[in-house]
This record gives structure tokens, sequence and C-alpha cells, in this order.
């Protein structure tokens, strides 16, 4: 089941099509570096702290107050909801596994990459008709096995790198990312 969502939401991860599209790739398959390990990482979350009341000693409306409460307070929602969903991933309930050669993709020539290779890389600058690195976490899904939960970082050479917790749901027999939490972008 974990391998079926990777191969259905790879694309979507790396932003496939718009990358595409900006890069002028040729019709060439690009070639993906996956890491042969999917592992139990999580994306950094930080917990919402409070709203602001006003700035530089002058209040604010208390429309604004409300309006930054009412933030504030989906945030923190948002913070507890994602703390709950991946704790299995951060307590270590759930173990890393590896990945068997079940990845594949009609637009992407993927190639399972080991730590210790990542771990040797300079840096990950991409050469012509590779495509970029990509990390994925294992996939705590529900019971049901029509929502899963992971984190994944894509990174298409210097400067260039997201990553995000996410979800995913099973739509019409394929997996689709349907919400992204916490993340960033460089």
């Amino acid at each position: 089941m974990e391998n079926e969502a990777i191969n259905d939401i790879i694309l979507e991860m790396t932003k496939f099509e718009e990358m595409k599209e900006l890069n002028e790739f040729r019709k060439e398959k690009l070639k993906l570096y996956v890491l042969s390990t999917l592992d139990t990482i999580t994306a950094y979350t930080i917990k919402p702290t409070g709203y602001d009341i006003g700035a530089n000693g002058i209040d604010y409306s208390k429309e604004r107050i409300e309006k930054n409460k009412n933030k504030f307070e989906k945030d923190l929602r948002q913070y507890e909801f994602e703390k709950k969903i991946f704790i299995d991933l951060k307590k270590g309930k759930i173990k890393t596994r590896e990945l068997n050669n079940s990845i594949k993709n009609e637009k992407l020539n993927i190639e399972l990459i080991t730590r210790e290779k990542i771990d040797v890389l300079e840096n990950f600058d991409t050469k012509k008709n590779e495509f970029g690195y990509l990390f994925i976490s294992r996939i705590v899904f529900n019971r049901n096995f029509t929502k899963g939960y992971l984190r994944f970082d894509f990174i298409c050479g210097d400067g260039c790198a997201w990553d995000s917790n996410i979800e995913i749901k099973r739509v019409n027999g394929k997996w689709k990312i349907t919400e992204y939490f916490s993340g960033g972008i460089a």
C-alpha cells in the first residue's frame, strides 16, 4: 500500500509539471534519486505562542485583535492535529523500511540511492537530465487505508528545495495530496 501511494503522489511531491515547464526540460525521462529507506522524520513544527494586540505602543482595533485571535486559535488547532497524527513517527512506533524496486513512473527514471551515497555527496547540484533527490517518510495510514500522512523533502539543485508534512487520500483508486502542513522552501 505504501509503495502504491508513493507511486501515485511522486509527481505531486516534486511538482513535476511546474518544474518541467520552468526548466524547459526536454522530452527525455529525467532521473530522480529516491532515498532507498523510508525514514521516520517529520517536518519541523512550531507551536503558536499567542497573537498580537498591538504594535509600537499602539493598540489594534477590536476587529483586528479578533482576527489575530481567530488565526492563532486555528493555527494552534492545526499544530495539535499535526502533532497527534505524526506522533507514531516521532516516537519510533513506526520503523524505517527499505523500498523495493517497485517505485516506477512513466515520466521519471527513478533510481534508489542509499544513505551512504547521499552522505558522500559534496552538494545536491543536478546534472543534465537529473531532476533531483527525494526523501520520503513512512506513511501513517488511517484504519481503512483511505487516508495517510507523511513527510517528504525534495531537493532540485543548489538553492532549490522544499519539504512538507502532507495528508494524502485515495480518490477514485489513486492517491492524491489533499493537504500541506508544516514545511518550508529554499
